[in-house]
């Protein structure tokens, strides 16, 4: 049956589509939220990965140059070095506009800052992972020279901070540079008249330069003859190593003067002959401590080697050394130098050899006044020295002890003598 006006016509409208099963509907949403929350994670993951392997800003300060070295280095992770090298950083000072940048080949910004201040400085990072880094550098106060002393032994110098302990030092090949107190130097004179430069440095790092000028050390002068006067001639027995009861048996018997120039360490071995020797009227001199070549030695070991005998053969004996003999006659002006910084007035050589084959004159003639003579305390010595004896009451020569006033009228030795 149809409706009023005519046949009826089929409703048009969309049919709803038919409704999911709950359990269809559940499947479907947990599905979005899994994808979303894989999106998320790997959002994370990739900002993690990211600021794992962004560049870390180091720095370090030079406090002698009072520079500022700034640098990228790598993060972590595999693509790290990628985006360092694709990274560059930009430095500038906080308030005055000035900037450093890195160099193509990515070296460090070098950043110099003002001494006893803090200095702030922004660090701007470009490139795949930016970012940007304030540091704040504390610079030591500048280290300056407060005041300079010329002495006899070289120059002194003080500083407004203290300065770094660190072992001698040689300027000019011989000169010293010591530290008696943390804000004092001592640059001693050498054998050799130096203009150098001297470059201090504190404890703090901060340095500075000292220009110093140096004299020449006087040099205690080496005689081989000495005065002749009351045709005197003068026995001298070196090192000290097989003392000989013959020979102070005749010293005691004659009073006959003997300088024995001894070495410390024998010295020592044999203490109480040496106190016997010197109560039986012998002179002791100093042979150094341990008999080197004082020519291959640095001035201050020489100066150790002469003055640390001299002052140990003084306590050990009752009377200190004012002569010196170099070991093996080698000498030069850093040994006279040395010799003069260790206290002795005189170095003494020799012009006659005695040994067992017999008397060896410098020049091959009869023992003149004045001749210094060289024996050694080894065995056999006492027979050496009667026969030496012979010679010298033979030619009316007369035995005398070596003193200051021995030397007078005398000229120093210029060149080296060889023997020991």
């Amino acid at each position: 049956m149809t409706g009023l006006g005519g046949p009826a016509r089929p409703d048009r409208r969309m049919t709803p589509a038919p409704a999911l099963p709950p359990r269809l509907t559940v499947f479907a949403m947990t599905g979005v939220l899994v994808a979303a929350g894989l999106i998320v994670a790997w959002m994370g993951q990739r900002a993690v990965a990211l600021a794992s392997a962004r560049p870390a800003v180091a720095w370090a300060l030079d406090p002698a140059s009072n520079t500022v070295t700034i640098r990228l280095r790598p993060g972590g992770g595999p693509s790290s070095r990628r985006i360092l090298a694709r990274s560059h950083l930009t430095v500038s000072e906080e308030g005055n506009g000035k900037q450093w940048t890195q160099s193509r080949d990515g070296g460090p910004v070098g950043v110099p800052v003002p001494p006893g201040r803090r200095t702030r400085l922004m660090v701007q990072v470009a490139g795949p992972a930016p970012f940007s880094q304030t540091l704040t550098v504390a610079a030591p106060r500048a280290l300056r020279v407060t005041a300079s002393r010329r002495d006899s032994g070289g120059i002194r110098v003080w500083v407004s901070g203290p300065l770094r302990r660190r072992p001698h030092e040689s300027l000019c090949g011989q000169d010293e540079v010591s530290f008696p107190a943390s804000r004092e130097v001592v640059v001693a004179n050498g054998a050799l008249p130096c203009r150098t430069k001297l470059t201090l440095t504190g404890r703090d790092g901060e340095q500075t330069v000292v220009r110093v000028a140096l004299h020449a050390l006087p040099e205690t002068p080496l005689y081989s003859f000495a005065s002749p006067a009351r045709r005197a001639i003068y026995i001298t027995v070196d090192d000290g190593w097989t003392p000989s009861p013959q020979v102070l048996a005749i010293m005691r018997r004659t009073q006959l003067p003997v300088t024995a120039f001894l070495i410390e360490r024998a010295a020592r071995r044999d203490l109480p002959y040496w106190r016997a020797f010197a109560s039986a009227g012998g002179t002791v001199g100093d042979h150094t401590m341990s008999h080197p070549n004082l020519t291959t030695l640095t001035l201050g070991q020489a100066t150790a080697q002469w003055g640390h005998a001299r002052r140990a053969l003084g306590q050990l004996l009752g009377q200190v050394p004012f002569l010196g003999r170099p070991p093996y006659g080698a000498f030069d002006p850093a040994v006279q130098a040395a010799a003069y910084r260790g206290g002795l007035k005189k170095l003494v050589g020799w012009s006659v050899v005695v040994d067992r084959k017999g008397i060896h004159t410098w020049d091959g003639k009869r023992l003149e006044p004045g001749e210094i003579v060289l024996l050694h305390w080894v065995p056999g010595l006492g027979g050496q020295l009667t026969r030496l004896l012979k010679v010298i009451h033979a030619r009316h020569l007369n035995p005398e002890p070596l003193t200051a006033a021995s030397f007078a009228g005398t000229a120093p030795q210029r060149r080296s003598l060889d023997g020991d």
